[in-house]
């Protein structure tokens, strides 16, 4: 029977990798039903999760004829091998993943014999991803960080042409946030020079001080408005998020009340 794909926004359940132990027709439903799905979707390959059954059970296609891996576990892995990864899933939005080219496995066939099995290249890549889901897993968690947050702007745009290098790598609120890094490294120097100074100059040096001061809390108070101005027009742009253009002004302004405090006991 044909059976409904988990797509997403659907939440992963917890409750996955559930090992097989009746080999019954309970299981041979199962297995023929991910058959079915896989013809019918024209795939390659399912895991059961993806159907929203929690067994460990792996099905895909080797050569056009059907491949069935219950319990299948991974024990060596070597080579890596780079590939643009798509999934039922996430629909068309892709990614960049960096897998191991040859796996050795071990699994249970249909009559609960133990078998191993060598993948290598593409058919290695395949079953890494469906054993990916056994454990709740998709290609997300095969990202670093930095990757993570392009692919969600993928999926949150529905567009996977997204590409950071469409975002402006200098707009006018990063020269706002830098002018005002400046004027604060200038200010604490110049700190310094109240011991080098005569006392006579330390009124001028102070009036110095406080003009950087307010100058650096009015670049803040202007960061925060343009900057979040500007990620309206340019929402594919993950730096310019409120969250970022927040912490970046947040740490402005903690670098300006160390500074305030220093000039208020040294003067």
């Amino acid at each position: 029977m044909i059976k409904e794909l988990i797509k997403y926004p659907h939440s992963l359940s917890k409750e996955f990798n559930a090992p097989v132990r009746f080999f019954d027709e309970n299981l041979n439903t199962l297995i023929q039903d991910l058959k079915d799905t896989i013809d019918a979707n024209n795939l390659q390959g399912l895991s059961a999760y993806q159907i929203s059954n929690p067994y460990n059970v792996v099905v895909v296609k080797q050569d056009e004829a059907f491949l069935v891996l219950i319990n299948p576990k991974i024990y060596q892995n070597n080579g890596s091998i780079t590939t643009n990864e798509s999934t039922t899933y996430f629909g068309d939005i892709t990614a960049s993943i960096t897998r191991s080219s040859e796996i050795k496995i071990t699994y249970e066939d249909i009559n609960a014999n133990t078998k191993y099995l060598t993948a290598n290249d593409e058919f290695a890549v395949l079953i890494q991803r469906k054993i990916d889901y056994t454990f709740g897993g998709t290609i997300r968690y095969r990202l670093d960080d930095k990757k993570q947050d392009e692919f969600d702007m993928k999926l949150e745009f529905g567009n996977d042409a997204f590409d950071n290098a469409s975002c402006s790598t200098s707009t006018f609120k990063d020269k706002i946030a830098n002018l005002a890094k400046y004027i604060t490294a200038f200010s604490f120097i110049s700190l310094l020079l109240v011991f080098i100074l005569d006392d006579k100059n330390d009124l001028l040096l102070a009036d110095a001080q406080s003009y950087m001061m307010i100058t650096v809390l009015s670049l803040i108070l202007i960061y925060v408005p343009y900057g979040y101005y500007e990620g309206q027009q340019n929402k594919g742009c993950t730096s310019c998020q409120i969250g970022n253009i927040l912490g970046t002004a947040v740490i402005a302004f903690l670098k300006l009340s160390v500074l305030f405090t220093l000039n208020y006991f040294i003067f």
